[in-house]
């Protein structure tokens, strides 16, 4: 545990606060930082041969966009947020003079800086704030299989492309309008980090954290349309850590770590020491709440 933890208490900044534009998280050199899940990491083929432009053209719009997809280097404590937030930056997004440009590859933000500083409940977030939030697994599958994506290359194949998480705020959701995103990168993306797995527990609050990011190549839902369905453009993308929720009521809370588990290791695939822990808890060994599953009785 600790070796990851210090190295975690080593980069946090003040909460709420964007790290600054970094490389993204593969070039030829190699990853640009130490990956948040650097612990149960895998390779792929795919952190070879695309990098962080993917296929787009240097310079523009989508080479921006694939920048900040592939962005694993934010650090700072996660602010806590939930659908409210996202629903509030999609709202200012949408406002005319935000600046902010939307609906697909020809219409992404030329000026990402755009994305920051903007006002919300929780505070000013930014595209690159590391966020928190908890949620319900609707579906999660692999994304543009077949015809691939700038971002990774055009690659055709499961192991080279996204997963795309569908995330409702409760249990009895089905209309994906509804919804908000997570994605997990392909890169160095964890083998116990599958869709089949994924909604497996579905019926289990899920806390994603990740960076924030802003997919401008889509619309959000109208009059129940949708290319994919989601209530924000406003996502979590890439995932760097994900809990699952052990208690059998679901009481579970994003702002505490009682009974929540690291997903990875409640699949059995990855001792306790893997378990992402923020800076407070590295003074106490275990903190409240759940133990991992090698110190329970």
């Amino acid at each position: 545990m600790l070796p990851l933890a210090l190295g975690l208490a080593g980069n946090m900044s003040t909460p709420g606060a964007p790290a600054a534009p970094q490389a993204a998280v593969v070039s030829e050199a190699g990853p640009a930082c130490t990956l948040p899940f650097d612990a149960i990491k895998q390779h792929h083929p795919i952190d070879d041969s695309c990098f962080a432009d993917g296929s787009a053209q240097p310079d523009t719009p989508q080479s921006a966009q694939n920048d900040a997809k592939n962005n694993f280097c934010s650090t700072g404590t996660p602010v806590n947020i939930d659908f409210d937030v996202l629903h509030q930056l999609q709202a200012d997004a949408a406002k005319p003079g935000s600046g902010i440009t939307f609906g697909s590859d020809a219409q992404l933000p030329k000026d990402r800086s755009v994305l920051r500083d903007l006002p919300t409940k929780a505070g000013p977030l930014s595209e690159g704030t590391v966020v928190r939030l908890v949620a319900f697994v609707m579906d999660a599958h692999y994304s543009n299989l077949g015809k691939g994506e700038s971002v990774n290359c055009k690659q055709p194949d499961k192991e080279s492309n996204d997963i795309h998480i569908v995330l409702a705020d409760n249990d009895k959701e089905q209309d994906q309008c509804n919804s908000v995103t997570a994605e997990m990168s392909p890169h160095f993306r964890p083998d116990v980090w599958d869709p089949t797995n994924l909604n497996q527990k579905n019926a289990h609050l899920y806390r994603f954290t990740g960076q924030l990011f802003f997919d401008g190549s889509h619309r959000p839902c109208s009059g129940g349309k949708g290319s994919p369905k989601r209530s924000s453009l406003w996502e979590i993308h890439p995932v760097y850590a994900l809990d699952v929720c052990m208690d059998p009521g679901n009481n579970c809370k994003v702002d505490s770590d009682e009974n929540w588990v690291s997903f990875a290791e409640e699949m059995g695939e990855v001792p306790s020491e893997t378990r992402l822990w923020l800076p407070d808890e590295i003074s106490s060994e275990f903190g409240s709440g759940v133990r991992p599953r090698s110190q329970r009785p």
